[in-house]
């Protein structure tokens, strides 16, 4: 999730959002929150402490963080100095096309490893990425506050020599599919190395003894997919089969937020995804997520995805 006083370049592309933030250290911590796609985020300069499914991870310059969708995270950057980090926010269709491309046994893979350290090739086919979208011009740019061009990244010695191969594009390739490949190059390198392609994490509950709580997730999941219902406090814990103030305590305990909460974010998401598949007016776009107006559709929005629904819908189709 973008800091709004942050500079920040957003880049959308089929399957993919590209988020490139630079600037002063805000210091403002992040509600627990999570995202509808997979996260690899590069920590360029500056640090940054994160609560990540409740374990508390420190990310310094050259880590990567890898996040899974609707895995719950927190953020909080740390000091006054500069802060800059780059991040791919890729849909799940992308992810199961590619592991089915490969032949991977699940169509579903989940990053094992939250922060992986300093590593340098990965850092260095993000910002090949970056480079590709940038130099195609095929994505729009949409800076907070007026931001100049979002800078060059520079790479460590070490990082350079990681990923040797030319930028540049071979000859009569388009610059769709230069950019696909790039893109296809991170995920797949990111998934080897990380990932033990098991299955999505809230399913992972039933693992861990919440079955109960898996099942009021589901539920929950189902019925949005269906159009915003009015699901009470009282038919989650029934479904669940718990008393109210228990199943209250045990969803938070295990999903990281609030039912409430998890159903707002959860809302956001399928806004987010209505924005950029249909041609839908921004205001009907809301109502169909249970927002009964523009304004407070936009705040929440913004809150979440760091721009505004208008900003996120020029990105493009996915």
């Amino acid at each position: 999730m973008p800091r709004l006083d942050l500079r920040a370049a957003f880049y959308g592309g089929p399957g993919f959002t590209l988020y490139h933030a630079w600037g002063p250290n805000s210091a403002l911590p992040l509600s627990p929150h999570f995202h509808d796609e997979y996260l690899i985020c590069a920590q360029i300069r500056g640090e940054e402490e994160c609560q990540v499914s409740g374990k508390t991870q420190r990310f310094s310059a050259g880590d990567i963080v890898l996040i899974n969708p609707q895995q719950v995270h927190t953020g909080n950057q740390e000091g006054n100095e500069e802060l800059e980090y780059l991040s791919l926010y890729v849909d799940r269709s992308l992810v199961e096309r590619l592991a089915h491309e490969v032949g991977a046994p699940t169509r579903s893979p989940e990053f094992t490893v939250v922060k992986s350290g300093d590593h340098g090739e990965l850092l260095a086919r993000l910002i090949g990425l970056l480079e590709r979208v940038r130099e195609h011009e095929r994505s729009r740019l949409y800076p907070h506050a007026k931001a100049p061009a979002d800078p060059e990244i520079e790479l460590s010695p070490a990082s350079e020599h990681a990923h040797p191969e030319s930028t540049d594009d071979e000859p009569g390739e388009a610059g769709d599919l230069s950019v696909e490949s790039a893109l296809s190059d991170v995920v797949l390198h990111a998934f080897e190395e990380f990932s033990n392609l098991r299955q999505p994490m809230l399913r992972s509950t039933n693992r861990v003894g919440h079955r109960k709580i898996a099942r009021s997730v589901e539920y929950i999941r189902n019925l949005e997919v269906e159009g915003p219902s009015n699901v009470t406090l009282d038919d989650l814990a029934q479904v669940a089969g718990l008393s109210k103030y228990h199943f209250l305590r045990q969803f938070s305990q295990v999903v990281g937020m609030t039912p409430g909460a998890y159903l707002r974010t959860l809302r956001l998401c399928h806004a987010a995804r209505k924005l950029r598949t249909t041609d839908l007016p921004i205001l009907e776009v809301a109502l169909s997520v249970g927002f009964a107006d523009h304004p407070s559709f936009s705040r929440a929005f913004a809150r979440h995805m760091g721009m505004t629904p208008s900003e996120y819908q020029k990105l493009g189709p996915l």
